[in-house]
């Protein structure tokens, strides 16, 4: 069996990026650019105001209480209409264009209007103050969002600010998900004695439409070759077929011989990790295929560790996995697989620790453990214990984001 690292390898190095396209920026959200995206400008345009108060020169206000002429009023869109000369101010909004002759902004907590058309300067202005200067931020041609980058609320809010309106982005990966198996049967239908409903179907799918692919369902296939046979044809007409069950070493696990016969080669039929051991990848054609196990806790880890990554890459993320952080175990693990494990954990960020408490499980059945899970901890083959306050990595999944406060 392959390792956990040198099987995703493989998998990136065949997920070749698909073509760039261009989108408008309403749709671009969870889309990957396939270019630099310079600004067009320097950022900001002008020098800017920070705050609300008086435009000066801050040789005027180094003997405060500094009485100063107000020559006006600047707005935020507005250009400034004169200069500010020796013993003048000017009156100034956040996000205004700071006038010229002006080098600081004096906060307006820190002035008092007189009766005379002049403002009273509470204290001393440095030069610079409360001014942010033009260019500061960004210069014009400088790279603000590079090639590779998944776009995000403020990766959108920047593209808008460089006026890139219909970036370049690679293509959505199109995926076929079937499900196999005599035993499961729809989610709606009441279960017969020995069948189980489909939930590895709404589970992967869900995963892949959040990893940007465009997903067609195709049902549960029953174990019987020929209709076996003709499902798999139907899903192969995409970049991606992920099929679900079939894949272990039973009298009635038919997905690999199918695969073959339809003309699809392997680059591996299992990996060192757990859950997931039977895991098949490989290719027929321009399509790549991935045969997950049919236990619903496997199918979901091995998608994360596997295809999510694959799909990522097909559209040119960089990087296209999760980063792993070291997390502080509040009860002790065990792992005597030989394998790579991945155990669920319940990970909380409490003052700048993270701190994971394994959650029990009864195997890769057991769906509800991994649905209160926010994090998978990972133990290396070669990793036997861990004892509680020892580190681990672990694999942050998009649970973790939604902490509810409550104690891990």
């Amino acid at each position: 069996m392959l390792t956990l690292d040198d099987a995703l390898a493989v998998v990136l190095r065949e997920a070749v990026p698909l073509a760039a396209e261009e989108v408008p920026l309403a749709e671009a959200l969870q889309r990957v650019l396939a270019q630099d995206v310079e600004a067009d400008a320097d950022q900001p345009r002008f020098d800017r105001a920070a705050m609300d108060g008086y435009a000066l020169r801050a040789s005027d206000a180094d003997r405060p209480p500094a009485r100063l002429q107000v020559v006006g009023e600047v707005r935020a869109g507005q250009w400034p209409a004169t200069t500010v000369g020796r013993g003048q101010a000017m009156r100034i909004m956040t996000g205004a264009p700071v006038p010229p002759g002006a080098d600081a902004v004096q906060p307006v907590e820190r002035t008092r209007i007189l009766a005379d058309g002049q403002v009273e300067i509470a204290g001393e202005v440095a030069p610079g103050a409360n001014v942010a200067p033009r260019g500061c931020e960004v210069r014009r041609g400088e790279v603000v969002l590079p090639r590779g980058r998944r776009l995000d609320p403020p990766a959108l809010a920047v593209l808008a600010s460089v006026g890139c309106v219909r970036p370049r982005v690679g293509q959505q990966p199109r995926v076929s998900v079937l499900v196999t198996g005599d035993e499961v049967v729809d989610a709606a239908s009441t279960p017969a004695p020995a069948q189980i409903r489909n939930s590895n179907g709404p589970a992967v799918a869900a995963q892949l439409r959040q990893a940007g692919a465009e997903v067609t369902a195709l049902g549960v296939a029953p174990d019987r070759r020929e209709e076996l046979a003709a499902a798999v044809l139907r899903g192969l007409d995409v970049d991606v077929l992920v099929v679900s069950g079939g894949v272990s070493a039973g009298d009635y696990d038919l997905v690999e011989p199918v695969l073959l016969e339809a003309g699809a080669s392997f680059f591996f039929t299992r990996v060192a990790i757990k859950p997931g051991a039977p895991l098949v990848f490989g290719r027929r054609g321009t399509t790549l295929v991935f045969g997950l196990p049919g236990n619903p806790v496997s199918a979901q880890v091995t998608c994360e560790l596997f295809v999510r990554p694959c799909l990522l890459r097909l559209q040119g993320a960089l990087p296209p996995v999760r980063p792993r952080p070291l997390v502080e175990l509040l009860a002790p693990l065990s792992n005597r697989s030989g394998r790579t494990s991945h155990a669920p954990a319940l990970v909380r960020a409490r003052e700048g620790r993270l701190l994971a408490r394994p959650l029990r499980s009864m195997g890769s059945g057991d769906l509800v453990a991994h649905a209160r899970a926010n994090a998978l901890v990972v133990m290396e083959a070669s990793r036997t214990h861990a004892a509680a306050g020892e580190t681990a990595p672990a694999l942050l999944l998009d649970s973790f984001l939604e902490d509810d406060g409550a104690p891990p």
